[in-house]
């Protein structure tokens, strides 16, 4: 029977070649943008869940408070808080805590056999417990005692094949640092970066019993401030997370009421991450550890990819409904000779998953063609191993079955429930509701269609936006070029005299943070004669004369900086006179106060600049201060011209001639500013990419359905013709339901669509206002679509001889 079934279903399929062309295309693009989708998706999954016991282990993240607002929000925590939790509650078995000193150290790392140094980001020290909680995959070295003593370091894979070759490096000496500062570490250990995902994702790891940072977070007593190490905390088994997670007010007020006081905080909330939730669910929560994702991104496309594999069965759908009349006469003869209903449904079911199945195969090789174009899309790295993974693989199968029985089970339905009696007398035996159905259909792909063109325009506005709002400097021709060490910082006029004179360098000058990187240095300041209890963070942002020039970031009131200045010199944005209710002109007659422990320091205000973005443009623009800075970590450079790489290149000669053994690391801050909005672009790609693929699908099933429309129609064109009816007339005729059903679903999407946009752009803090026009064009783009789309057809038969059409059979 099932044979039987498989063979008139295949007759079928090419029996009817356009129908089955058109569906095996539709089905098969839908199929090939759900896989797709599904393996970026994938990509995002998984996080930190192969871990043993990650079901346990938690981040704390940290809240701050001032005067009732919520002032400043981190992933990280202060350097006593981790132990102290293991010291307070018996639920906590194991804590760990890891630094991220891409932040405070130049990351310069050699083999001491060799002589060239590298720059090499996600570099962490963390404590002897760090694999107790995160077990690693070592290939080579004790995980149990790889970091237990002082100037131990522990490399990823791929940096110890890069420093030492294939040779065992255990027991091997690193130099990390330069100058008076370097320090000779010996390699404990080597792990497989590439065995787990995780949002740690480290590059090397060194030991916090190190002297210098992991000195100071080791005995920092402080439960208020510095807030910058990142803590985790292992529970043991069973444990009540929500129930502890309450204890935490209570724990933070009994262990740090008066460095909250101190700090002029009203409250400090401690909060705890579930290590598996950090990268999707992360979102808002500023100074993360590495890059995340964000769930409802994925959502998105979730979402995007279930309407266009919809939209594919929709297609299957009405075509299969309206060519019903042509399989009339076969089904009544099968029930005439004895075939039940449920014999015909499973024979059309059948045939919908034979086209699906036959769908789902081809789109494997497709997909695995266009991987290159994904990887690029996404920026990720998939394989076809990706593919062959055991949940994929399900998934599409899964995806392949679901497909066919949407697709089907409603002309399965339709197709065996007709009249044997009226089927054998006639042809046309379809009700008027069958239409009806099949024109909601038609609206709902509008819909789908009209909305993600809208969709598209508006994040592509958004992130245009993005790359063209006056930032407060100017980010373009602007080269930003890491200075990493102190004896590279010691020279830095020299180095900045020396790059003034090459060809094509206008302005030098250097600063701590470079535009887009996270500004973590902050103070409290406050009023002299106020509170230092009552104080406000502001940032902070050590830079060099001639800044301003080179950043052209206008001086509204007061000077630059001078040689002569110190650090109780500063110059202050319009965010923080706002913040302190300072009017402009007052300014430069102020001071601000900073206290540490006993003492206190005034800082005379020298200078007002206007607002800057030093930050994404998701964040409102905070307080900042700057200072003269004698040990700057950038070096920044204004140029102007036509050649870059003879530019680069006289700058890397003359850096290689000043400085020794020290990379030439450089960055154009324009590129480095758009990082900063990775995840919008790439969803920008990705929507586009999609629309078009789901507009592109729309086509074949109006093409598929104007075609049969065309053909039903036939002589009723050839009568009107004869009787002399214009080709305009027939083209109208043929045309004008579908346009009215766009116009339906143009009303039906554009305030769904407004609502949703608005929704996601609430997330920014400087935004587009979604503007009429969009909606306009989106509606517009569907109607020219459907008019090229059926038009072509129309016109077909509009053209066509009355005479052929009338005395055919």
């Amino acid at each position: 029977m099932l044979k039987n079934y498989i063979k008139i279903g295949w007759r079928n399929l090419v029996k009817n070649k356009q129908q089955t062309i058109i569906n095996l295309l539709g089905l098969t693009l839908g199929t090939v943008s759900c896989l797709t989708i599904l393996l970026y998706v994938f990509a995002q999954l998984g996080f930190d869940e192969d871990f043993s016991n990650a079901e346990s282990i938690y981040r704390v993240e940290t809240i701050i408070e001032r005067d009732g607002k919520e002032s400043f929000d981190t992933a990280a925590a202060s350097p006593p808080i981790a132990f102290a939790l293991k010291e307070d509650f018996g639920e906590v078995e194991e804590v760990t805590r890891v630094v991220l000193t891409d932040v405070f150290y130049s990351n310069l790392i050699r083999a001491a056999e060799n002589k060239e140094s590298y720059y090499e980001p996600r570099s962490y020290m963390a404590d002897s417990t760090f694999f107790k909680i995160f077990n690693f995959k070592f290939l080579h070295g004790d995980i149990e005692t790889a970091l237990n003593e002082p100037n131990a370091i522990v490399l990823s894979s791929n940096l110890a094949n890069k420093m030492f070759g294939n040779q065992n490096c255990i027991g091997k000496a690193v130099i990390w640092g330069s100058g008076e500062d370097a320090q000779t570490l010996t390699v404990k250990g080597v792990f497989d970066e590439y065995f787990y995902k995780s949002h740690l994702n480290p590059n090397y790891i060194v030991s916090m019993s190190t002297p210098g940072m992991g000195t100071f977070v080791q005995t920092f007593d402080d439960f208020a401030t510095n807030n910058f190490v990142y803590s985790y905390a292992k529970l043991v088994p069973n444990a009540d997370a929500d129930l502890l997670q309450k204890k935490l007010p209570a724990f933070i007020n009994r262990r740090g009421s008066k460095n909250l006081s101190d700090a002029g905080m009203d409250n400090k909330q401690l909060l705890l991450k579930k290590v598996t939730d950090i990268h999707l669910y992360s979102e808002g929560r500023k100074n993360q550890i590495g890059r995340i994702s964000n769930i409802t991104y994925l959502y998105f496309l979730l979402t995007l990819a279930f309407f266009i594999q919809l939209v594919a069965c929709i297609n299957f759908i009405n075509l299969s409904t309206a060519r019903a009349s042509k399989r009339a006469k076969e089904i009544g003869v099968r029930k005439v000779v004895g075939a039940g209903k449920k014999a015909l449904m499973r024979q059309f079911l059948g045939e919908s998953l034979l086209l699906s199945v036959f769908a789902m195969l081809i789109s494997i090789p497709i997909t695995i063609f266009l991987l290159p174009f994904v990887n690029e899309l996404t920026q990720e790295a998939l394989t076809y191993l990706n593919i062959f993974n055991w949940k994929i693989t399900a998934l599409l199968f899964g995806l392949g079955i679901f497909t066919g029985l949407v697709a089907g089970i409603y002309p399965a339905v339709i197709l065996s429930s007709i009249n044997p009696i009226k089927a054998l007398k006639s042809a046309t035996i379809l009700q008027s509701g069958n239409g009806n159905f099949r024109k909601a259909l038609v609206v709902f792909q509008f819909v789908v269609s009209i909305s993600l063109v809208a969709t598209v325009i508006v994040v592509t506005q958004q992130f245009r936006f993005t790359q063209n709002k006056d930032l407060g400097f100017n980010k373009e021709n602007l080269l930003a070029l890491r200075i990493g060490t102190n004896e590279a910082s010691s020279k830095f006029e020299s180095i900045k005299t020396a790059f003034l004179n090459i060809p094509g360098v206008l302005e030098v000058s250097s600063g701590n943070y470079s535009p887009s990187e996270i500004v973590l240095s902050d103070n409290g300041l406050y009023l002299p004669g106020g509170s230092r209890e009552k104080n406000t963070i502001v940032k902070r942002n050590g830079v060099s004369d001639g800044y301003f020039k080179t950043m052209d970031i206008p001086i509204l009131e007061g000077r630059d900086f001078r040689e002569a200045d110190t650090t109780n010199q500063i110059i202050v944005n319009e965010a923080t006179l706002k913040a302190f209710n300072m009017k402009r002109e007052d300014a430069l007659s102020s001071k601000l106060v900073q206290s540490f422990g006993d003492e206190t320091y005034e800082m005379e205000i020298i200078g007002v600049v206007a607002d800057f973005h030093y930050a994404s443009l998701k964040n409102e623009i905070a307080p900042l201060f700057l200072h003269k800075e004698s040990e700057p970590n950038w070096l920044f450079l204004r140029t102007e011209t036509k050649n870059y790489e003879l530019l680069l290149g006289n700058l890397e000669k003359q850096w290689k001639t000043t400085v020794n053994n020290v990379p030439f690391d450089y960055r154009f801050v324009d590129k480095e500013v758009e990082k900063l909005y990775d995840e919008e672009k790439r969803l920008g790609k990705i929507s586009f990419v999609f629309t078009i693929l789901a507009i592109l699908i729309s086509c074949l099933g109006l093409f598929g359905l104007i075609s049969y429309v065309a053909e039903q129609k036939k002589k009723e064109i050839g009568i009107r013709k004869v009787l002399g009816a214009s080709i305009n007339s027939v083209v109208q005729l043929l045309t004008k339901d579908f346009v009215k059903l766009v116009g339906i679903a143009f009303l039906i999407a554009s305030p769904i669509t407004y609502y949703f946009m608005e929704r996601w752009l609430e997330d920014f803090t400087y935004r587009i206002n979604i503007q009429w026009w969009v909606f306009a064009f989106a509606g517009g783009f569907a109607l020219i679509i459907t008019l090229i789309t059926v038009g072509f057809q129309s016109l077909k038969s509009a053209v066509a001889n009355p005479v052929k059409s009338l005395r055919t059979e």
